[in-house]
């Protein structure tokens, strides 16, 4: 199953890779012979039979994927396939090889578009597929631009001198495409203004002849209630397409499926959170649609809507967009409905605005969640770069060895802009404002020309993250070394003298991961002028590394000093010094241009005049709305405590893009809060999330001296730990950080002047209380999200679960606090206890490989048998096992074969498809037996029933070779699958064979990171929690509910073929080709804790107890033995085990173990392994008593 695939290629074109302005057409498949460079390229002439040149014998080739030339004959030039894509103003050519590059031709060098016809190749052979003749046509460019090769974001490549190409489409005549080319050529030709005029009438009548597909919609009942055209708005890219609406469900329809992936993107209604107006260009007419649930399926890319948490549409105009709103909230419960309160709070409803401040006054709600709403209610959003959610700065000190937080000298002055923070710069600004013409309103004076945020300073610090983005932004090229993201000291130092940078912070610089201040592997951001290249993020003294800068930037951003000064920073950036004679008075005018309604764009008939005001916002900043048009209120000073939630940082923890919207715990807090704050001001007990973890920090004026303090560290049930938080939670948790090494050591008692007099009896403890039921559970979270739970309090308990496998009861313990086995939780209900000397019979995996029997060889198949399982799961009780094999006979023949071993019969054997089948796995059934689910190289995954010894259905599940099926069932069922094609789906599986019987429509997520085939998957089988290795070594651990992106990912020297994770899912072993097994920490993002080299290539690995056993290339079987901390052994145990118990290799198959299958026996006392070989054989082995 390893070595007979053909790779599919990674598809690399995006709509960032167009020029701005420029709109994607066409494509079509089609064949790309090298350029022919130098003199002879302008003496080739073009004849009836071919290509003529005046030096016939030899001519000089660039190959696409490298820097020298070399001399071939025409006929040994290579081709390479790939797709021809015809833009309005370029015709890029990507090729299926992955290591070349994607070329681009711009029309504007381009000389010469004609047909030609290619003579055949000058050997054939009967079997030859070509044709005598190749009609194609041949360009004639004076610069090629190459993108991409190796599929990396590097600087483009322009190469200035004349080439000539040629090109044939596979499955459309020639003409198809010449006529587009030479018209697009002629047009491009003319003026730049008469151009873009052409050009945009032709987008315009292409977008609307679209026309939705309605075959396309996912339940045949549904009807079309509205179709209009609208464009979804990413990063740096407005996608044209039609935005659908039926009764049950929000569809978007792109114009172009650029890479025949994902032709209509939908979400259901039920999964809609808000719905908020939005402007764009500062034009009224975009539109925001929340989703609830974006770790599960509402950031589903491919499947949903959203690539995130939000989706963001334009319309022509307001009137569409108004429309679209109206029939949305019609369809969600009305203007009374939850949608439509959520929608006024996102839109600042004075009601909503004055209660969510009214809760910050009351430090119900953090400063980071303050600022972070007020970033949304004011139209800031992750989806468009020229609106991105602004942050302060808050601290100015980045060069002392230690942070103390208590020290207001280390903090920025907020009741000033960053232009005005520096009294020397700003006296030129005000100097240069003087001299400005003061009677001129067309244009009005400003103090500064700059913005605090653009899209140039957005990718400024997201450079790392996000390099694709900034190529497309500097038009393929890089910033200057010396003006990249470098220092975090030498920004700071920028934005204070430089008159050019007025830049202020974003939210990433306060939450989780800290992945945008490391270098991606790779990534080349040039050498500085001092000779040193382009890292990682320098940091400062104070900061260990770029979690705990992060971490402290929060712990800052939540502190005394900043609460009670933030509402000046609020009043210049929201404010109502954010404009007008209050803004000049406070060194706070900026380019009148970046403020709403200063210009109206549609009034604007001159074209080129209104693409030049447009570009110009776009580039140069936007403020956010005004909010507030009197001074903020400052917050409250006296307080018991100060709350702050991490619901929102461990949400950011969970992915490695960051917060790119909304989340339902997010609002429902905030409108909670907001609704319980106007008659509880400084007295309600703060609202806890039944899906968050608190910590606390006391109020300044009410201590001596600043305590972080630590609640329980328990998690409630069902609360899934995501990788890379406890890190982060250990920085604010720490409970030592009462010190003079704190950060919150120190206190000054001067600072304010309401503090005198402070008693130390008036300090209580901040430990959370409890308030669990003797469930084990928390409190029941309503349905509406929006019910308001006043005066709750919880302690999240551990997650208890039964170890099914190793007969013991035993608590899910997180890694930053041990707790005894025997301890009881009466909140819980449950008392915890040892149970393993209840029976004195040796557990089943004890001596695993001392117990082994001999094997029972069993010969099933006529071809190597790629996939068995193990099962207990039927009505007898008796071992069953599942097998799918590859036959080599007759048009490779399929067979898929259950035996029950204890009875000794064969139950069934049904031939499905004609392709080989490569994988398998059970899901819950009925019937008797279990359902069968069976991956195949046709794409499809079968559905099988052994009961009525037939297929329910078979669905297409992805675009290549199915390499992995497996199932989970954390609240439903869901089927995860792999394969060759790269990627991961999710798919929702509903109860019995009737949902089987209907098959799936589309995944509920899809998970596309990964840039090689899928070998290996393993995932929690009732959790979220999933695993994925890779052909080219990369693995890559998922939250299953935030398919936007990886938790972690790692590498290694082989291909992953085998993944198993341990039963708590702390850890995972991964087998490699290259002959290694690596135990792998999946809370600390795939952490080596263990390897292990052997002689052979593995192919697969099984965890039995302490042992970890692995299949290899040439038939072995091997053995280590290894700790795993929730398996209860000792260190000295495995060690004696090892020193004086035979561990060697088993070698009872002569060729590739291809699966291992492990089941432990309903007694707890015994188990039945078996491997699937190569050598079209199946051993099963019986473990300890039956």
């Amino acid at each position: 199953m390893w070595t007979d695939k053909t790779r599919k290629s990674v598809k690399r074109f995006a709509y960032l890779l167009l020029e701005d302005g420029d709109q994607y057409i066409q494509d079509w498949i089609a064949s790309c012979r090298p350029g022919l460079v130098g003199p002879g390229a302008q003496k080739i002439v073009r004849t009836t039979t071919g290509i003529r040149a005046n030096n016939l014998r030899y001519l000089t080739f660039v190959p696409l994927y490298s820097c020298c030339s070399f001399l071939l004959q025409p006929s040994q030039q290579r081709k390479l396939k790939g797709r021809l894509r015809l833009c309005a103003r370029a015709i890029f050519f990507e090729p299926d090889y992955i290591k070349a590059p994607i070329l681009m031709f711009p029309f504007s060098k381009i000389t010469k578009i004609e047909q030609l016809v290619e003579p055949s190749p000058t050997t054939s052979t009967p079997t030859s597929k070509w044709k005598s003749r190749q009609e194609g046509f041949v360009l004639n460019t004076s610069m090629v631009i190459k993108m991409k090769e190796d599929g990396i974001d590097a600087p483009y490549v322009f190469e200035k001198k004349s080439s000539i190409w040629w090109f044939s489409l596979e499955f459309a005549p020639v003409q198809q495409f010449l006529h587009q080319a030479q018209s697009l050529l002629s047009i491009n030709a003319l003026p730049f203004a008469e151009r873009d005029m052409v050009l945009q009438n032709a987008a315009a009548q292409r977008e609307a002849k679209a026309q939705f597909d309605k075959s396309r919609l996912v339940d045949l009942s549904e009807y079309v209630l509205l179709d209009l055209p609208a464009f979804q708005v990413t990063p740096l890219v407005r996608e044209p397409g039609r935005l659908v609406l039926t009764q049950a469900r929000i569809y978007f329809q792109p114009l172009h499926n650029l890479n025949d992936d994902n032709p209509v993107r939908s979400q259901p209604y039920s999964e809609v959170l808000a719905v908020a107006r939005r402007r764009h260009s500062l034009r009224p007419i975009g539109l925001e649609i929340f989703f609830k649930i974006v770790t599960e399926s509402g950031a589903a890319p491919g499947g949903g809507v959203a690539e995130g948490a939000s989706a963001f549409f334009t319309f022509r105009d307001s009137n569409l967009r108004d429309q679209v709103v109206s029939m949305l909230l019609e369809q969600l419960g009305g203007q009374s409905g939850a949608a439509a309160a959520a929608g006024s709070l996102l839109e600042a409803d004075s009601s909503w605005l004055n209660r969510v401040t009214a809760a910050w006054q009351a430090r119900l709600v953090s400063n980071y969640d303050y600022l972070m709403y007020l970033n949304l209610a004011a139209g800031r959003s992750f989806c468009d770069l020229t609106q991105w959610p602004i942050m302060p700065w808050i601290l100015c000190d980045y060069k002392s060895s230690k942070l103390d937080l208590t020290d207001p000298s280390v903090y920025r002055d907020l009741s000033k802009p960053i232009g005005a923070l520096n009294p020397t710069r700003l006296d030129v600004f005000l100097e240069r404002f003087s001299q400005m013409p003061q009677e001129d309103y067309s244009r009005a004076p400003f103090l500064y020309g700059t913005h605090y945020s653009t899209p140039g300073y957005v990718l400024y610090w997201l450079v790392r993250a996000a390099p694709a983005h900034m190529l497309r932004l500097q038009n393929g090229r890089f910033d200057s070394p010396d003006r990249l993201f470098v220092s975090v000291a030498e920004s700071w130092e920028s934005v204070l003298n430089n008159p050019a940078d007025l830049k202020e912070l974003i939210p990433e610089f306060y939450a989780p991961p800290s992945d945008f201040l490391v270098k991606r592997e790779g990534l080349n951001l040039g050498i500085r002028q001092n000779g040193e290249p382009v890292g990682d993020v320098k940091l400062p003294p104070w900061a260990n590394d770029p979690d705990d800068f992060i971490s402290k930037n929060r712990q800052a951003l939540e502190s005394q000093h900043v609460s009670m000064r933030l509402h000046s920073w609020i009043d210049l950036i929201f404010g109502y010094k954010q404009r007008g004679e209050a803004a000049l008075a406070a060194n706070n005018l900026y380019h009148p241009l970046t403020y709403e309604g200063v210009v109206d764009l549609d009034s604007i008939d001159d074209p080129v005049e209104r693409a030049g005001l447009e570009a110009q916002i776009n580039e140069f900043g936007q403020a956010p709305r005004q909010l507030f048009t009197s001074p903020h209120p400052s917050r409250l000073l006296k307080r018991t405590a100060m709350v702050v939630n991490s619901d929102t940082l461990s949400n950011y923890s969970a992915k490695s893009e960051g917060f790119r919207g909304l989340s339902m715990e997010f609002v429902s807090r905030i409108m909670a809060l907001a609704s319980s704050s106007s008659d509880n001001v400084g007295t309600v007990t703060p609202l806890v999330s039944a899906s968050s973890i608190k910590f606390q920090i006391p109020s300044d004026e009410l201590t001596t001296k600043a305590t972080l303090v630590t609640p329980p560290r328990k998690l409630r049930s069902g609360t899934p730990v995501p990788a890379g938080i406890l890190k982060n939670k250990a920085h604010f948790m720490t409970s030592d950080s009462d010190t003079e090494d704190s950060p919150m050591g120190r206190h000054h008692d001067d600072e304010y002047a309401e503090s005198d007099g402070r008693k130390s009896e008036d300090v209580s403890d901040w430990r959370i209380d409890s308030a669990v039921s003797s469930s084990g559970s928390d409190f029941a979270l309503s349905e509406d999200p929006f019910d308001v739970v006043k005066n709750v309090v919880i302690q999240l308990p551990s997650k208890l679960r039964r170890n099914s496998t190793e007969t013991r009861v035993g608590h899910e313990r997180d890694n930053l606090e041990d707790t005894e086995p025997e301890r009881r939780y009466p909140e819980a209900g449950v008392v915890l206890q040892n149970v393993e000397n209840v029976d004195e019979t040796m557990a089943w995996h004890s001596m695993f490989r001392q117990r082994l029997s001999e094997p029972q060889c069993l010969k099933l198949h006529r071809s190597p048998v790629n996939g068995c399982v193990l099962s207990e799961e039927n009505a007898s009780g008796s071992v069953t096992m599942y097998s799918v094999d590859k036959d080599g006979f007759i048009k490779c023949c399929v067979r898929q074969q259950v035996y029950s071993i204890s009875e000794g019969f064969q139950v069934r054997a049904t031939k499905l498809g004609t392709l080989p089948l490569s994988c398998l796995a059970l899901a819950k059934s009925s019937d008797a037996y279990p359902t069968v689910l069976a991956g195949s190289y046709d794409d499809f995954v079968y559905v099988y029933s052994v009961d009525y010894g037939r297929a329910l259905s078979k669905m297409r599940v992805h675009d290549e070779t199915v390499s992995c099926v497996r199932m989970s069932s954390s609240s439903s069922e869901r089927m995860l699958t792999a394969s060759w094609d790269s990627t991961l789906k999710l798919w929702s599986i509903g109860e019995g064979r009737g949902s089987w019987a209907a098959g799936t429509a589309a995944p509920e997520a899809e998970f596309l990171e990964h840039d090689s085939a899928v070998w290996s998957l393993d995932v929690q089988p009732e959790g979220n929690f999933a695993i994925s290795g890779a052909e080219d070594g990369t693995i890559l651990a998922w939250d299953l509910r935030n398919p936007t992106s990886s938790v972690w990912r790692c590498s290694g020297g082989g291909s992953a073929t085998g993944l198993r994770l341990t039963d708590d899912v702390n850890q995972v072993v991964a087998a490699s080709t290259d002959g290694s097994l690596r135990v792998l920490e999946t809370r600390r993002s795939g952490a080596v804790l263990a390897s292990k080299e052997f002689k052979s290539s593995l192919r697969c690995c099984e965890i039995a107890g302490d042992l970890i056993i692995a299949g290899s290339a040439d038939g072995s079987l091997f053995f280590w033995p290894h700790i795993f901390p929730s398996s209860g052994s000792t260190s000295k145990t495995t060690e004696l085990a090892t020193e004086f118990l035979d561990y060697s290799p088993l070698r009872d198959h002569t060729d590739s173990i291809n699966c291992l299958s492990l089941t432990c026996h309903a007694n707890g006392r015994a188990a039945s392994f078996a491997t699937a070989s190569n050598d079209c054989s199946i051993n099963v082995y019986s473990v300890g008593d039956r």
